[in-house]
């Protein structure tokens, strides 16, 4: 880990110096982070010394309940961090076995209690579709979470990933994945939440008192992004198009011997590319993409890069001011409306 750690330093340092930045969000996900805690002060302070961090970043790190201890609280309190994300998934024993999760409900609950009581924002991940999940499953499990000051709750279909146990039994037919019943689960979800008052803002995601993510709503407003660690990806616009996206090895050994950027892959991405991936970004969320931010990135309108794409797909489609947005009853197609729309 140490060793990891001294590369991830040294890449930050070259990363601040190609590309510097004013920063308004920092994230540190993927995997567990929280296991490496006693890093997190030295972590903020390398990217506060390499970025121009503003005073009211939003800092966010992700963590799973059995990894909240009081030397993670501590660390990432000293490191700055402001937001928290914790993977709860369920507060159904029976189900987190079933999926091969390291908690149980005592302890996902004993963590939401430890950091609400220590961070601003705290939000919570939860997932619907589980082998052998009911409606009361769900319920169950958001009651739990809204009565604590959560002020975000992502909820997740599950995807069975290839390599997976899960994706094996699915294989061999162990369990059959239903997506009507996923979508009832959400739709389920969506009206308890509502009523706890959070408001979906994108298609997975929940906020009350606006507490979006702002690190996620960036990249969905297609937003720049640095990403630093092994096998990160980064999305960059130096002087409008073409941009550029690139990611990180991989590879462990390469990332320990890089030479002031870690080896990787670099794609060109071209206006053609970039207009549809704006719009396929832009209509995940609930208010939709912006028109005069297309103007300003793209130079075109964007009924002249799609044209008659707006009226033909009216139906689906809400046209508000600068704003245009799938209707809230057809996000569960939204893939096959996007799809239409810039093919």
């Amino acid at each position: 880990m140490q060793d990891y750690f001294t590369a991830l330093f040294h890449e930050i340092e070259a990363k601040g110096a190609r590309y510097p930045r004013v920063v308004d969000n920092v994230y540190i996900g993927g995997g567990t982070p929280s296991l490496a805690y006693r890093y997190l002060p030295t972590l903020a302070e390398k990217v506060r010394k390499a970025f121009c961090v503003r005073e009211d970043a939003e800092f966010s790190v992700e963590c799973n309940p059995e990894s909240v201890t009081p030397a993670f609280l501590s660390a990432a309190l000293s490191a700055g961090v402001n937001r928290v994300s914790v993977g709860v998934q369920s507060l159904s024993n029976d189900l987190l076995k079933r999926i091969g999760r390291a908690h149980d409900r005592a302890c996902a609950l004993k963590a939401l209690e430890l950091l609400t009581s220590v961070f601003p924002s705290v939000g919570a991940d939860v997932m619907v579709g589980l082998p052998g999940q009911t409606a009361e499953d769900v319920l169950s499990t958001l009651d739990a979470l809204v009565a604590f000051p959560l002020d975000h709750v992502s909820c997740y279909s599950l995807i069975l990933e290839r390599g997976t146990p899960l994706y094996a039994e699915a294989r061999r037919g162990a369990f059959h994945p239903d997506d009507d019943l996923s979508v009832d689960l959400y739709d389920l979800a969506t009206e308890r939440l509502s009523a706890a008052g959070f408001s979906r803002y994108e298609i997975s995601n929940y906020c009350r008192n606006g507490a979006i993510c702002r690190y996620n709503t960036s990249v969905w407003q297609y937003g720049d992004y640095l990403g630093l660690g092994l096998g990160a990806s980064s999305f960059v616009k130096e002087r409008g198009f073409p941009a550029f996206r690139f990611k990180n090895t991989s590879d462990l050994c390469r990332y320990l011997t890089f030479d002031g950027v870690p080896r990787g892959r670099r794609q060109k991405i071209a206006f053609d590319e970039a207009s549809h991936e704006f719009v396929m970004l832009g209509l995940r969320l609930s208010e939709g993409l912006s028109l005069s931010r297309f103007r300003e990135l793209f130079g075109r309108d964007l009924a002249n890069v799609f044209p008659g794409k707006t009226e033909k797909l009216s139906r689906f489609l809400e046209l508000s001011g600068d704003r245009l947005s799938i209707r809230s009853q057809y996000l569960y197609v939204s893939n096959a409306i996007i799809s239409d729309f810039i093919f």
